[in-house]
């Protein structure tokens, strides 16, 4: 599976973000703004990049980032070089590449995350930083993609931005959605405060097939003793929870 979510970023990349020079942020957006000023083929370019930041990790982060990125960084290049070299290109417009190629590329980045993988590139800077500064590495992520598509404001100008943001923002949906729907489930945590808590932790555990927990708590204010239901369930039982409460106690 993280040699099918590579496969399917590679395609991102090849049929979509390098033709339409997508400013998306991580490596693909960075040789798109070097591809202005070095006159290397996009696809090798890429490759070169990305073999940079592998060493660069390596060094810093040890085995774990090694072995972690291995296999991403092993067939990216051919499967990129593949996409690239054999099959057909097509002048896609922009738009429609900012949209396919970060919807796409989220949907393989999203495999890769899901199975253990991980896509190398920036995210090697990511951890570095978090490794030495503490910074978490959402942030950094963020901040380097939302920084790499700024960059194009000097040569590719405010449209290629826009678009550029377009492509940072879906490919982030569609790798957080990927990940929720390959073995990942959505859920919401309740907090039910009620004298009728018996009741509600039974038809819970009836119609809902829940597990719950109660809980002493003690008013901050009054200083009153009562009890407190907490169960989690999935967001799709969440009407039938909210529907049990409403119903022995509105």
């Amino acid at each position: 599976m993280i040699e099918a979510g590579t496969f399917v970023f590679a395609l991102a990349v090849g049929l979509f973000i390098l033709p339409g020079k997508i400013l998306s942020g991580g490596v693909a957006g960075i040789t798109a703004l070097l591809s202005a000023y070095v006159k290397i083929p996009e696809d090798i370019l890429t490759i070169l990049i990305n073999l940079f930041l592998f060493l660069l990790g390596s060094v810093f982060l040890g085995k774990e980032f090694l072995f972690n990125t291995l296999i991403f960084s092993v067939s990216y290049p051919f499967f990129l070089l593949l996409v690239t070299r054999l099959l057909p290109s097509y002048e896609v417009d922009p738009l429609l590449a900012a949209i396919y190629g970060g919807t796409i590329g989220g949907i393989g980045v999203g495999l890769m995350f899901r199975n253990g993988g991980s896509s190398g590139g920036t995210d090697a800077i990511a951890l570095i930083v978090e490794k030495y500064f503490h910074i978490p590495i959402g942030k950094v992520i963020m901040a380097m993609d939302a920084l790499t598509v700024l960059a194009g404001l000097f040569i590719y100008g405010l449209n290629a931005v826009l678009i550029g943001l377009i492509s940072v923002f879906l490919m982030s949906f569609a790798l957080e959605r990927t990940m929720e729907i390959y073995g990942g489930v959505e859920a919401k945590k309740f907090e039910i405060i009620s004298e009728k808590y018996e009741e509600i932790s039974r038809d819970i555990m009836e119609i809902v097939e829940r597990g719950t927990t109660i809980v002493d708590i003690t008013g901050g204010f009054t200083g009153e003793k009562k009890k407190m239901l907490v169960v989690v369930a999935s967001d799709d039982q969440y009407s039938q929870v909210k529907s049990i409460i409403d119903k022995h106690d509105p």
